[in-house]
């Protein structure tokens, strides 16, 4: 896709999205979900947002910078006030979704996140489907997160 083609596809996140996840873990069989409110809005050709969550174990926040670099797209994610540590990932955009892989490849089998947008009941959705592995008592262990988030005008 063309660097056009690119910020067509950020645009589309703009605006107000709020739904739940809900996170199941394969090995202990733990599932949660949650209420999760995100804001999107263009700056500088840069999709800026912000991700609000109510686990369980309290409140969660994130912020995004994506942008388009040599024709790719590229999402800056830090957690909570934590800025020093921002997880970087690339995106694949096809059609009305984005994969997207972590900046290390060699996770890339282990962590992937699948984010579209669809229209269903008349209403926009924001969907997400993501997967990431991590050590257990009993060896490598996966967790599926799976998430939908309803357009408020």
């Amino acid at each position: 896709m063309s660097a056009v083609d690119l910020l067509d596809v950020l645009r589309k996140y703009e605006g107000r999205w709020v739904g739940h996840f809900t996170i199941h873990s394969t090995a202990t069989g733990y599932t949660e979900t949650f209420p999760v409110e995100q804001q999107y809005w263009m700056e500088d050709e840069k999709l800026h947002g912000i991700a609000v969550l109510q686990r369980q174990t309290g409140m969660e926040s994130s912020r995004s910078v994506t942008y388009i670099l040599k024709d790719k797209l590229v999402s800056e994610i830090t957690r909570g006030e934590n800025i020093e540590t921002a997880e970087k990932y690339w995106g694949l955009a096809h059609e009305d979704s984005v994969v997207w892989l972590p900046e290390n490849m060699q996770r890339a089998n282990d962590h992937q996140i699948k984010e579209s947008i669809v229209i269903e009941g008349g209403e926009m959705l924001l969907t997400t489907e993501a997967f990431d592995s991590y050590v257990f008592k009993d060896g490598l262990a996966h967790i599926v997160f799976k998430g939908s988030l309803k357009f408020e005008k």
